[in-house]
């Protein structure tokens, strides 16, 4: 008995605090449900407060059309913001889906305010520049889909990921000039 009293203290952390729950991946969202809806019913909302599953959002392009696609950054983890005790340790753990707290032998030990900061900048960074997964390279030819030019071939000179552009040299009037397209304007040839 005197054991089980030492682990329950050596639980207890009355702050609030991140800690990484390692899930099933692909499950993500629905043991984040089910987990709030297991703390709803238990009266538990003032001790376990946030929930997060870390999203970025990449662009693609996919036959030609420009597709937003949002991807876990941590898929088979979500991270929650709580109190530990034996309770909500026992909430946590027996939610379907979960498989384990992150270093909870013991005690479950919680991310450093620094990890989470760097890993909420991280999200925020690769999410407020979403990025391209560019579906072409510097002198790969291409056929032009759109305008005066449609259905000729030419090389890509240069590659402007922000703007979702490629430069190809057209030859007008026997001289090369380079013209700026749209990704969805130009097709690569196989």
């Amino acid at each position: 008995m005197a054991e089980a009293i030492d682990i329950s203290k050596q639980i207890l952390d009355n702050e609030y605090r991140w800690y990484a729950i390692s899930v099933n991946s692909g499950q993500e969202s629905t043991v984040i449900d089910h987990m709030q809806e297991r703390v709803s019913k238990k009266a538990m909302d003032d001790e376990i407060i946030d929930y997060l599953n870390p999203i970025i959002k990449e662009v693609y392009y996919k036959k030609w059309e420009k597709v937003i696609k949002e991807t876990k950054l941590y898929p088979g983890y979500i991270f929650v913001r709580s109190k530990m005790n034996e309770k909500v340790r026992y909430v946590i753990r027996n939610t379907p889906g979960v498989r384990l707290i992150v270093w909870a032998e013991i005690k479950p030990i919680p991310l450093s305010q620094k990890e989470y900061d760097d890993m909420v900048a991280h999200i925020e960074e690769k999410n407020s520049r979403v990025e391209f997964a560019v579906p072409f390279q510097e002198w790969d030819v291409v056929t032009l889909r759109d305008g005066d030019f449609n259905g000729m071939k030419w090389l890509i000179t240069e590659i402007d990921i922000a703007k979702g552009m490629v430069y190809v040299n057209v030859e007008i009037l026997g001289r090369n000039t380079p013209v700026m397209v749209s990704f969805d304007k130009v097709e690569r040839e196989a």
